[in-house]
């Protein structure tokens, strides 16, 4: 998924971490926030839902945690929208 992101998304607009050291490994996207990025985020996540590819989608904002595996298009978008918005995809 990752190598489909750096397809999308313009270089200057994103940043990838990789965390080998925790029990289960996992990537972090730092990206700026534009709705032009937000939008084609959004676009591979439901796209990825759809082929099976994303099991979980978890969203956390500030102290506000939730299960967002099943939310909408335009609920997803909503939500990376805030700021401060983290998403965590498996």
């Amino acid at each position: 998924m990752l190598p489909d992101l750096r397809a999308l998304l313009p270089a200057e607009a994103i940043q990838f971490f990789t965390n080998d050291l925790d029990a289960q490994w996992h990537h972090t996207l730092l990206c700026i926030q534009s709705e032009e990025c937000c939008a084609l985020i959004v676009s591979a996540l439901v796209l990825w839902r759809l082929l099976g590819r994303v099991s979980s989608l978890q969203y956390s904002c500030g102290d506000v945690t939730r299960d967002i595996s099943a939310a909408s298009q335009n609920a997803l978008f909503e939500l990376l929208q805030q700021p401060g918005a983290l998403l965590n995809v498996a």
